[in-house]
């Protein structure tokens, strides 16, 4: 590994998760599943993306 790479080298914490359920219109999730595919990405870290993005908009109007 050059110096470059080692500078570059990212190191996760790993975050403490719990599962949850919800529901959601059909449509909804199908329009999710396109939108994920469009981007490559899975439906879940889609909707964790735009859970992200809204959660810290609020938090910043706080």
């Amino acid at each position: 590994m050059n110096k470059l790479e080692e500078e570059l080298e990212l190191h996760l914490k790993p975050r403490l998760t719990e599962t949850l359920s919800i529901n959601i219109p059909t449509y909804t999730l199908r329009s999710l599943e396109k939108v994920a595919a469009s981007q490559d990405i899975s439906p879940e870290v889609l909707l964790k993306l735009y859970i992200g993005q809204a959660l810290r908009q609020d938090l910043a109007k706080l």
